[in-house]
C-alpha cells in the first residue's frame, strides 16, 4: 500500500470517529494499524485484505475485483479436457454410464489421446496399461465431477446428457462467465483433497487467492514451485501448527505439507485452471517440471488491491 494512500485512509478512519480522550485515539490509531499495515509475512498483504481473500473471495471488491470482460484461457488444461468431454457427450447424443456410474472406457481412452501430447503419452506407456476404468484418467475424472457440480451435464436414466446449460454452450462456446462459474464451483464447492492421498488440509484450498497473489508479484519469471510452497508455509504456519496434531496420530511433516501445496495449489489449480505455466506445456509430466511462472492471463483476469 502507497504510504500516502495509508495515511489518508487512517484519517478518514479517525474522522469517522468520536473520541473523548487521547487514550481512545491512540487505541483507535493501533487497531487500525494492526488490521491494515502491510505485513512481510503474508508478502504485503495487510491483516485485513488477508481475512478478505480467505472468508469472501469473491465479495471484496476493496481487495481483489475480477475482470469479467476478459477472454477464457481456451488453452488451459480444465478448459480444453471439458470441452472435449462436453462436445463427446453432445456428439453422442448421450454416454451410457458404466454399471459404476463412471464414463464408458472406450470413450476416456479416445478422449486422452485427444487431451494428451505423444510425449506424455508415451510416459503412461499406453500401450501396455491402457485406461480401464475413467479414474485411470484422473484429470477427466475430476472435470466430469465438477461438471455435474455445476450443472453442465447430468446422469439421466443411467446415461451422461448435456443440462440446459450445457447445451446452450455447445450453442455459443465457452465464455468467461463459464469459465467463473467453474471457478467458483472449483474453489467454493470441490473438495481439492478428493482422489488424492494427501491430508486434509483446508487452508490450502481456502487460500486460493493467496497463491494467485503470490503468482501476480512474483511470477514474472520462473521460479521453482517450492519457492510459492515456503511462502504459503510462511503465511500460515501458526495455522497449520494448530490443525496439524489433530489430522493423524503422527504429525504431518513440512514437506508434506509443501507436497500436497505443489500439487493441489500450483499443478492442480493454478496450472490446470490457466494461471501459471511450466517451461514445457505438458498436462501431466508437466508436474514434473520444477520451475513455474504466471501466465498473461492471470494478470487480465485479476487484480489485487
Amino acid at each position: 500500500m502507497d504510504p500516502k494512500d495509508f495515511i489518508k485512509r487512517l484519517w478518514e478512519f479517525l474522522e469517522s470517529k468520536s473520541f473523548s480522550s487521547p487514550e481512545e485515539i491512540d487505541r483507535a490509531i493501533k487497531e487500525f494499524v494492526e488490521k491494515n499495515a502491510p505485513l512481510e509475512v503474508f508478502c504485503g498483504l495487510s491483516l485485513y485484505k488477508m481475512l478478505r481473500l480467505l472468508n469472501f473471495p469473491f465479495d471484496s471488491p476493496d481487495v481483489v475485483s475480477f475482470n469479467t470482460n476478459a477472454l477464457p484461457p481456451l488453452d488451459a488444461p480444465f478448459v480444453r479436457l471439458f470441452i472435449l468431454l462436453v462436445n463427446g457427450i453432445h456428439d453422442a447424443k448421450g454416454l451410457k454410464a458404466t454399471a459404476t456410474g463412471n464414463l464408458p472406457r472406450d470413450f476416456c481412452r479416445e478422449l486422452e489421446r485427444n487431451y494428451l501430447p505423444e510425449e506424455d503419452l508415451k510416459f503412461f506407456s499406453r500401450d501396455m496399461f491402457p485406461i480401464m476404468r475413467e479414474q485411470d484418467f484422473p484429470d477427466l475424472h475430476r472435470v466430469r465431477v465438477i461438471a455435474e457440480m455445476a450443472g453442465y451435464i447430468r446422469k439421466y436414466k443411467r446415461r451422461f446428457v448435456l443440462t440446459k446449460k450445457g447445451k446452450k454452450l455447445i450453442e455459443r462456446g465457452f465464455t468467461i462467465d463459464d469459465y467463473f462459474e467453474f471457478l467458483k464451483t472449483f474453489t467454493l464447492k470441490y473438495n481439492w483433497a478428493y482422489f488424492d492421498f494427501y491430508e486434509e488440509i483446508d487452508i490450502i484450498q481456502d487460500s486460493f487467492l493467496f497463491t494467485l497473489y503470490l503468482l501476480q508479484i512474483f511470477g514474472s519469471e520462473f521460479r521453482p514451485k517450492e519457492f510459492y510452497a515456503n511462502k504459503f508455509l510462511t503465511a500460515f504456519s501458526h495455522t497449520l501448527k494448530k490443525i496439524l496434531p489433530e489430522s493423524r496420530v503422527d504429525k504431518v511433516t513440512e514437506e508434506e505439507i509443501k507436497d500436497a501445496y505443489t500439487h493441489r495449489a500450483i499443478n492442480l489449480f493454478a496450472i490446470f485452471w490457466g494461471f501459471a505455466e511450466t517451461e514445457k506445456k505438458l498436462p501431466y509430466l508437466g508436474r514434473f517440471i520444477e520451475n513455474v511462472r504466471k501466465t498473461n492471463f492471470l494478470d487480465e483476469l485479476i487484480n489485487f488491491t
